[in-house]
């Protein structure tokens, strides 16, 4: 039958470009988690809609459907409004030249689906997997039922309903239902290689992780026996009196403290994140972690500011995760460094979470300084190693949290932490 052959071009057509996407974008090696590219979108957008009107299904008569409807929709939600301008490009000149009386209909159509997917635009990222998949298959079908009712006026003022009329629709309600299966399709296999593309960024740093960790079980005690005794041996020469050069003496025990700092952190990548859980008020080691690092912060000429909710509780290491909180904070005062500015912790609960912000006013990162956040060996500091900050991010995904930056460059850094929090009762 000639209309399931040309069901099948369409949705053939429109499921294309999730899988280009991938093969374009999304296999490719990322060090971060990689972000939607509205230019790729909107270039294959562009094409899949005119691929998509120019092999429509014919309904029957001089009546024909095709799912254009699905990739306009698709790039707006996932390209945003740049990334729609190729597609609207492609459906206009279409219509310039093959409209005919129908121009105005297809107009109205296009308003109806940018209307809608700018309404959706503004809160699809905040929707889960399943709702997402849920919405797109009404919102295909609404698409469809107005589109079916507009047929319906203009065949009522330019024609008289026939038997290929009343054909045309019924092949019209298997199109539209496939029409709303094949946009929740292209939806959920959308996001479920986004999540593999996720996933796979997540193993390339635990398999980084995993390495360290191994090379630090295996070294790390080996070495901090030696520097024991040299370090000992270095103090009973400074207790000389005679000693000539005590400064050098000084520079030595500094660096020998730095490589004792070192160490810890490949140690503390070694040992299992979480050995003791507990539940604690994380509002009362918040208060701890402050009052600890307000002389740090006063002695580096910053101003710590904090505004902490009470009786917040949760279950973890208590331990560890202040460690992590200190690490940030640390680095936070260290970034605004002789600018005398300030850093501010915030903290509160939203939902069953407990958010953590952490803002200075230092000098602030670029973008591709942060994408390589918390990987081994990388540092802004002159003699860091980046171990402490990837600590930090274990420690914090070890107590199923999770951890994201902001920054621009002079504008200062915002960290963000998201904890799973224990309920109210709980804790009374």
């Amino acid at each position: 039958m000639e209309q399931i052959g040309d069901l099948l071009i369409q949705l053939a057509i429109v499921i294309l470009p999730v899988f280009l996407y991938e093969t374009l974008r999304l296999s490719r090696y990322h060090v971060s988690v990689p972000k939607r590219n509205w230019k790729t979108t909107s270039l294959l957008s562009g094409g899949i809609v005119a691929l998509s009107m120019m092999y429509p299904i014919h309904l029957g008569g001089h009546y024909y459907f095709d799912f254009h409807a699905i990739p306009i929709m698709g790039t707006y939600l996932y390209g945003g409004a740049y990334g729609l301008f190729p597609a609207i490009c492609s459906v206009i000149a279409y219509l310039l030249l093959y409209g005919g009386d129908t121009i105005w209909i297809q107009l109205l159509d296009i308003a109806f689906l940018t209307g809608v997917s700018f309404w959706l635009s503004r809160k699809w990222n905040t929707f889960t997997n399943h709702k997402k998949t849920i919405i797109s298959f009404l919102l295909a079908s609404l698409y469809a039922l107005l589109y079916l009712v507009g047929s319906i006026v203009l065949v009522s003022l330019y024609d008289s309903f026939t038997p290929v009329i009343s054909q045309a629709y019924v092949y019209f309600t298997i199109a539209a239902i496939a029409l709303a299966v094949a946009m929740a399709f292209q939806v959920y296999l959308a996001e479920y290689l986004y999540d593999n593309a996720m996933l796979r960024v997540e193993m390339q740093k635990s398999e980084k992780l995993m390495i360290i960790s191994e090379l630090a079980a295996s070294v790390a005690h080996e070495v901090r026996n030696p520097l024991t005794v040299v370090r000992g041996f270095i103090q009973l020469f400074q207790r000389a009196e005679d000693i000539k050069n005590k400064e050098y003496l000084e520079l030595v025990l500094t660096e020998l403290d730095r490589a004792e700092h070192i160490i810890s952190d490949y140690l503390n990548l070694a040992r299992p994140q979480m050995e003791k859980k507990e539940q604690f008020c994380l509002s009362n080691l918040l208060d701890e972690m402050s009052t600890i690092m307000s002389s740090f912060a006063a002695m580096q000429g910053v101003y710590l500011q904090t505004e902490i909710q009470k009786d917040i509780y949760m279950v973890g290491n208590h331990a560890k995760l202040k460690q992590a909180i200190m690490n940030i904070v640390k680095n936070g005062v260290e970034a605004v460094g002789d600018q005398k500015g300030y850093l501010k912790v915030k903290a509160y609960q939203k939902g069953d979470e407990a958010v953590i912000t952490v803002k200075d006013s230092g000098v602030g990162m670029d973008k591709e300084q942060l994408a390589r956040l918390g990987q081994p060996y990388y540092s802004l500091k002159e003699k860091g190693t980046g171990l402490g900050l990837m600590v930090t991010f274990s420690i914090i995904q070890a107590h199923q949290g999770k951890i994201t930056y902001k920054s621009e460059k002079g504008k200062g850094t915002e960290a963000n932490i998201t904890l799973p929090i224990l309920p109210l009762d709980i804790s009374e």
